[in-house]
């Protein structure tokens, strides 16, 4: 290159002239950077492969999708076998999940029977373990198994649901069993004036035709149910009690308290003087309907504890004191006697009177009492239900 003052040739990339000295030109600046955006990654253009971090994203997705796709036909054809209600039936049953297996019974509901009742029965009794199904034969469009139960069979009808599995796959459910040892049985329980009777927690009411009926009986579960006592004030030894609807009874079990047996002895001989001088003096025995539980137990049993009278009427006088010589609870002496007949309260009384003769003078008679009467509570008071003689 040369210089532009001197024309003297000069090296190239000189600043100045080595013959003038003149500034032949200046260094380059550095070129400033500016601050700009990213270089935007290239896009694959078209026929370009995914990278390989995209390929097994996309691989993992579809094996996932494909296994849930397996596990919906799966489940879907395995739910939909007649069989599956009759397996998921025995396991509903040997996992005690009575909530699931008293819907399969489909039963015609009462004040005992409904499923908390049925629970409780379940749960208190000992139940037998159920074996897998089978059988499954077609009978008029349902299918039937037998599974063994114990020493015996039930058999559990299958049919198909009018629902869907999955909203697509066929349902079946049990429409039907046939279970000797699930089934009815009426019990016979007292009937106890103020007294609250709950039975597996449920309340007891009277449905006899009577109100005055000491007992009456309720359909239950067969097996072991738990009895309790509200508002007993200590009428029976226990408040309550465990039974059975195989031969350990409700009834049989109840026993009265002893505090219980001395108020009903003293209940009673606190009745006869009303009793005795009624007979006495041939009154009306509906005088007496408050001593009794009903108004036609007085019409009755009025008089029947009175004996060895020979005259009675309203001109009969000098009646004496009482003197009871026996009045107190004993043990019942008949067969068929339950807690529902009362405390039997053994009594023996005289009292004497005057009664008038055919020729106008009076002469001393004597009014034995004699008997067992059978007191029963109603309405907190101790009553008369029966009466017995000897």
């Amino acid at each position: 290159m040369y210089c532009p003052n001197c024309g003297k040739e000069v090296e190239d990339g000189a600043l100045f002239c080595g013959e003038c000295g003149a500034k032949i030109g200046e260094a380059p600046k550095p070129k400033k950077k500016t601050p700009g955006k990213p270089a935007a990654k290239k896009k694959p253009k078209d026929g370009e492969s995914f990278s390989p971090k995209a390929k097994k994203i996309i691989i993992a997705q579809i094996i996932v999708l494909a296994v849930l796709i397996a596990a919906f036909i799966y489940l879907g054809t395995r739910n939909s076998k007649p069989e599956s209600a009759a397996n998921q039936f025995v396991k509903n049953y040997n996992d005690k999940n009575w909530s699931k297996v008293y819907d399969a019974y489909h039963f015609e509901e009462d004040t005992f029977i409904n499923e908390d009742t049925f629970k409780a029965t379940m749960d208190q009794s000992d139940t037998e373990t159920l074996s897998s199904p089978v059988g499954g034969y077609l009978s008029n469009g349902e299918y039937v198994y037998r599974i063994r139960k114990g020493s015996s069979y039930i058999t559990v009808t299958i049919g198909r649901s009018a629902e869907k599995s999955f909203f697509f796959f066929d349902k079946y459910e049990v429409t039907s069993v046939s279970d000797s040892s699930v089934s009815f049985q009426m019990v016979t329980v007292p009937n106890i004036s103020g007294v609250t009777l709950k039975i597996d927690g449920v309340k007891a009411e009277n449905t006899s035709d009577s109100d005055d009926a000491t007992s009456y009986s309720v359909k239950l579960f067969r097996g072991t149910h738990k009895a309790t006592f509200s508002g007993a004030d200590g009428m029976f030894t226990k408040n309550s009690y465990t039974f059975d609807t195989s031969g350990n009874s409700l009834i049989s079990q109840i026993e009265y308290s002893d505090s219980a047996k001395e108020e009903a002895a003293k209940a009673l001989e606190s009745y006869l003087p009303d009793i005795t001088e009624n007979k006495i003096k041939g009154r009306e025995k509906s005088n007496l309907a408050d001593y009794f539980i009903s108004d036609q137990r007085a019409e009755l049993y009025g008089e029947s504890l009175c004996t060895g009278t020979y005259s009675t009427g309203s001109d009969t006088k000098n009646l004496g004191e009482l003197v009871v010589s026996r009045c107190v609870a004993v043990d019942p002496t008949r067969s068929y006697y339950s807690v529902a007949n009362g405390i039997p309260v053994n009594v023996s009384a005289t009292r004497t009177y005057q009664y008038r003769l055919f020729s106008g003078s009076y002469t001393t008679g004597t009014c034995i009492v004699r008997g067992t009467a059978y007191m029963v509570k109603k309405d907190g008071k101790w009553v008369i239900n029966t009466v017995s003689y000897y």
